[in-house]
């Protein structure tokens, strides 16, 4: 499969901008580039051809740049069918189960609704890749704006399905401040996490070593997620609604 890898663009305040490398031909994709310069900077630097840019969805930091990268580059734009008239510089409408073939890069994508309406994800099977958008955050989910709690719990739900070696590249720098959230609950809380539990406070610990040096907690493990993400843990909507509730108001 040649010398396949993910390299993090950071952006804005706390945003990642992902380009899927393939050093023996030097190509890549671009997925959610929500500020062109800093992409086309590193593209630049790295002598890297672009063949494609992927979306997740319509919001402006992970789209914002993509009009004038395509300004530069002839190259196709994948985004969700259900939200193709936000973003009418995109060239190709995707939905749930297509497939897509980017050079040496085969995608699945999957229908995440909840965050937006037409919300999707790429799933990069053979390499256990997913590109989650807003859905997925370390130790939290997104917020709810278009669609309802139910939505966001089973799109939580398909994430959850997926193999614990996952990696997941979620575009948000959100987990310190999502750990916070967590060493607040309680066992009076009734949920499935509480703040001294012991998973998490491993994970605590490997997050501040991480974070010390500057390195992102991006790509997120998902085995470890599935153990420590309450959002995740939660096994009924009931509960996943009052962890959204309790985390909005935080």
């Amino acid at each position: 499969m040649g010398s396949l890898k993910v390299e993090l663009v950071p952006i804005f305040d706390d945003n990642y901008v992902f380009v899927l490398v393939d050093e023996d031909s030097a190509s890549c994709v671009i997925v959610d580039p929500g500020e062109g310069l800093s992409v086309r900077e590193f593209l630049s630097e790295k002598k890297l051809t672009p063949l494609a840019i992927l979306l997740t969805h319509h919001h402006a930091d992970h789209i914002g740049g993509t009009e004038e990268l395509l300004a530069q580059f002839q190259i196709p734009a994948y985004a969700p069918a259900l939200e193709i008239k936000k973003m009418p510089f995109a060239t190709t409408a995707v939905s749930g189960a297509q497939n897509i073939k980017v050079g040496p890069f085969r995608f699945q994508v999957i229908d995440l609704p909840g965050h937006t309406l037409g919300h999707i994800a790429y799933w990069e099977e053979r390499r256990h890749w997913l590109f989650s958008g807003d859905v997925l955050f370390g130790l939290g989910c997104g917020r709810v704006f278009e669609g309802t709690y139910a939505e966001m719990f089973e799109s939580l739900q398909k994430i959850k399905s997926l193999p614990d070696e996952t990696l997941v590249f979620c575009t948000h720098e959100y987990t310190e401040m999502n750990l916070k959230f967590c060493k607040r609950l309680s066992p009076a809380d009734h949920l499935p996490l509480v703040g001294d539990d012991e998973n998490l406070e491993i994970y605590e610990n490997q997050l501040r070593a991480r974070r010390s040096v500057d390195l992102p907690s991006v790509p997120l493990k998902l085995g470890i997620e599935k153990r420590v993400n309450p959002f995740l843990m939660a096994k009924k909507l009931e509960v996943f609604s009052e962890l959204r509730d309790l985390r909005n108001k935080a």
